[in-house]
């Protein structure tokens, strides 16, 4: 019997004259393995019969104790899916050469969108306001979008190391798919069966698709912009976004809403602020 254990996201908040945040990702197991029951899906940490409602319904990283990072364990809570009215500043991230970008570099806006794969809040936030987002700004020039997986589980960060694997400019199309069908996948019996589908679909070779879910250099990138988004940029929710230095937390909607009497400003105002007058 395969006695490895699964991949894990171990979220640790350590307070010591500061936070200081990081994740693990350790003891891959061979994808061929499935978890050991659909609860699995959404934990992917030591116990494989976890609930499985928790990440999926989760969009929030709450801080983890030290044993609980040991046995490879998050709790995220429920966040909103308005903007937060009073957004941070925040240092603008650099655009990296292996970041995947929607948009010219030459946008007057840039987005950074961090999101994981198992967040309900993000899938809205694609589905509802994403194509918009494109056809009214991203397709005109005004806005690039730079998207950064940020796993709140181990089966989102499967997921997110299987769309680093799709060829060409499949990036996001992925995404879309991964987003959209996540009431498909995730509770699944198998899920990564589900996800190796998906990958098939995209254009992943059949043969290549296990090893692409546990690769270890990948993994390391995505630990290192989890790490960076936590300490640099105070990211601590999913969909989280810096908008040209600004963060802002929730599932953007695109246009302005109406809160108890006050104006929250949706996506669209945000951008027309910053563009050139």
């Amino acid at each position: 019997m395969n006695k490895s254990v699964a991949i894990a996201v171990a979220l640790v908040v350590i307070v010591a004259g500061g936070a200081a945040v990081y994740m693990g990702l350790f003891n891959p197991r061979p994808a061929t393995e499935t978890p050991a029951s659909p609860a699995a899906a959404t934990t992917e940490a030591t116990s494989t019969t976890a609930a499985n409602t928790g990440s999926a319904e989760s969009s929030t990283t709450a801080p983890a104790t030290t044993a609980d990072a040991t046995a490879g364990s998050t709790a995220p809570a429920t966040a909103e899916t308005a903007a937060a009215p009073a957004p941070a500043v925040t240092p603008q991230p650099v655009v990296k050469p292996d970041d995947h970008v929607l948009g010219s570099a030459d946008a007057p806006v840039t987005i950074i969108e961090y999101a994981s794969m198992t967040c309900p809040h993000c899938a809205t936030f694609h589905a509802e306001t994403m194509p918009r987002l494109k056809s009214e700004f991203i397709d005109k020039g005004q806005v690039r979008l730079v998207f950064r997986p940020f796993p709140l589980d181990g089966l989102a960060l499967r997921a997110s190391l299987l769309a680093e694997c799709v060829p060409g400019d499949g990036y996001f199309e992925i995404l879309s798919t991964l987003f959209a069908g996540q009431k498909d996948w995730i509770p699944a019996e198998n899920p990564l069966d589900s996800l190796r589908a998906i990958g098939k679909a995209a254009g992943i070779e059949e043969s290549k698709i296990d090893d692409c879910m546990i690769d270890e250099k990948e993994k390391e990138i995505i630990a290192a912009g989890y790490k960076e988004a936590i300490d640099v940029f105070g990211v601590n929710s999913t969909p989280s976004f810096i908008i040209n230095g600004k963060k802002y937390a929730g599932a953007l909607p695109f246009d302005d809403l109406e809160s108890g009497g006050t104006k929250v400003s949706g996506l669209a105002t945000i951008i027309r602020d910053l563009l050139p007058q």
